[in-house]
């Protein structure tokens, strides 16, 4: 008779080797060895783990040059939130790294901070921004990046 619980046993421990030997955390699981860009080259570069970071052909990160203020603070909410996703997706994995948890906050919390700076100053992000609580129509008031103007 088939069984199948053992089955299904197999194939997730299978199927976990397998992930483990794709991919080697073996080196990011020890703390002193832990390689990070900032959020800003991983954000450019789409990796934010220096160990898992690989070039592909002769291909160089364009270097994102804000044009202004508005767009400045963009891009720094946008490497703020990138950092936190890619600590998040480490997280899932290792649960248990309280350093990483810990710069995952920081990341979270500035990225949080720079979007009520934003706000404040640009108008709402989306639509449970708490600017919209005195004006909950106030991108009526502004204009959309590609409507060419700032406000």
């Amino acid at each position: 008779m088939y069984n199948y619980n053992n089955f299904v046993n197999n194939y997730r421990q299978n199927n976990l080797d397998y992930m483990n030997n794709m991919f080697d955390y073996s080196e990011l699981n020890n703390n002193q060895n832990m390689n990070l860009f900032t959020p800003k080259e991983g954000f450019e570069k789409g990796n934010l783990f220096m160990d898992l970071y690989s070039e592909y052909k002769n291909y160089k990160p364009r270097k994102l040059n804000p044009r202004n203020d508005q767009e400045r603070l963009m891009l720094e909410i946008n490497e703020n939130l990138f950092a936190a996703h890619e600590l998040n997706l480490y997280l899932d994995i290792n649960p248990n790294d309280n350093s990483m948890l810990a710069l995952f906050n920081d990341y979270r919390k500035k990225a949080e901070d720079l979007k009520k700076q934003y706000e404040q100053l640009y108008g709402p992000l989306c639509i449970t921004s708490d600017v919209l609580n005195n004006s909950p129509f106030l991108w009526e008031k502004t204009s959309f990046p590609w409507e060419g103007g700032n406000n």
